[in-house]
This record gives structure tokens, sequence and C-alpha cells, in this order.
């Protein structure tokens, strides 16, 4: 591995924490994170594209009224 890895990891990992920073995760959870943010820039845009669609319809949802 060379730097340019490292910093992109970095990145990639900053973006996670982003999301997940104030939640309490597993350490099974913590691992798979890490382990994703191995993955490439293309394939961590897309999957925290898809958290934060996830975070904002379940934030939509939430706002609606109780449903009788």
């Amino acid at each position: 591995m060379n730097k340019y890895f490292y910093e992109s990891e970095t990145r990639r990992i900053a973006a996670l924490n982003e999301i997940f920073g104030e939640i309490e995760l597993t350490e099974d959870e913590q691992r798979i994170l890490i382990w994703l943010a191995g993955w490439d820039e293309y394939t961590m845009e897309n999957m925290l594209s898809a958290i934060r669609k996830a975070i904002a319809a379940e934030t939509k949802r939430l706002e609606q009224p109780p449903r009788p």
C-alpha cells in the first residue's frame, strides 16, 4: 500500500464518521465500517449516498402525522 491509499482511506473513514460518529456501535459494526472504508472511492460514494437517502427517508417518515 502507498501513502495515497491511506490518505484516501482516511477520507472515507471521516465520511463514515460524519454519519456514525455519535452512534454507539458494536465491535463487529466498527470492523465492517473499517472494512468498507478500504473499498474504492466509487463504491464508498455509492454506499454513503444510499445511507444518506435512507436517513432522509426515515426522517421524512417520522415527520409524518401518525396514521389512524
